[in-house]
């Protein structure tokens, strides 16, 4: 299969563009095919591609209460939609400052829920609000109504950065739609936010948060930029 590299269309020397390689029980898709569908996977999930290659694994933690987090993380995304009492439905708000690792393990958790074959979306709010106001000013095909299709619909929805746009009448009564959409149809949705649960009350109104608390599970996040330690 053809891969596009930087400079060039290279082709996979495995299976020498075809797309397939022989074993002992006949021909299988290639390694190169399966990234291809992944990444074409992450793309529709709005992935970004920063974190293409981030996973739960290569989350560094670096004490008790990291490693805490990650074992809860990688036990929610391998029950996820299980029958165990706490599923479906439930989700997990992840609340700590800029730079903890936040979202690399909310879309971490995504991608491992996508990779067992269900249905994930990712967007990070403010984005999600200048892409609607965008759709508000152009005559695309696609709708704001579309955008609210979507999310209400597939098995799990992360929203990151929850309380980072900016507060208006407008951004409520949407974040409302959105929330109590996947709160009434059991469907699970990660939070992350910097912010604490009075301070979104604050920001979005008593009638969100109270939803979000009864649909997620919290987790607090240490203090320390998980970016700058892994940089060291």
């Amino acid at each position: 299969m053809r891969r596009k590299t930087a400079n060039a269309t290279t082709v996979c020397p495995k299976c020498e563009g075809s797309g397939f390689v022989l074993t002992d029980e006949g021909a299988a898709p290639c390694e190169c095919q399966r990234d291809t569908e992944t990444y074409r996977a992450y793309r529709a999930a709005r992935i970004p591609r920063k974190f293409y290659m981030k996973t739960l694994d290569s989350f560094q933690a670096k004490n008790a209460r990291q490693r805490e987090i990650l074992m809860a993380s990688k036990e929610f995304a391998k029950s996820f939609r299980s029958q165990a009492s706490d599923h479906p439905g439930k989700g997990l708000l992840l609340v700590g400052k800029e730079g903890t690792g936040k979202t690399h393990i909310a879309v971490s958790i995504l991608k491992d829920v996508i990779g067992r074959g269900f249905t994930g979306l990712y967007w990070n709010v403010p984005e999600l609000f200048l892409e609607l106001r965008r759709l508000m000013n152009t005559s695309s095909e696609l709708t704001e109504a579309d955008i609210f299709d979507e999310a209400l619909s597939i098995d799990l929805l992360v929203l990151d950065d929850l309380g980072a746009e900016r507060s208006s009448d407008y951004v409520t009564e949407r974040l409302y739609v959105m929330v109590n959409g996947r709160y009434e149809h059991d469907l699970a949705t990660i939070i992350t936010t910097n912010k604490t649960l009075e301070e979104l009350r604050q920001q979005l109104g008593a009638r969100i948060v109270s939803r979000i608390c009864e649909m997620c599970i919290p987790i607090e996040f240490p203090e320390g930029d998980f970016r700058l330690k892994n940089m060291k």
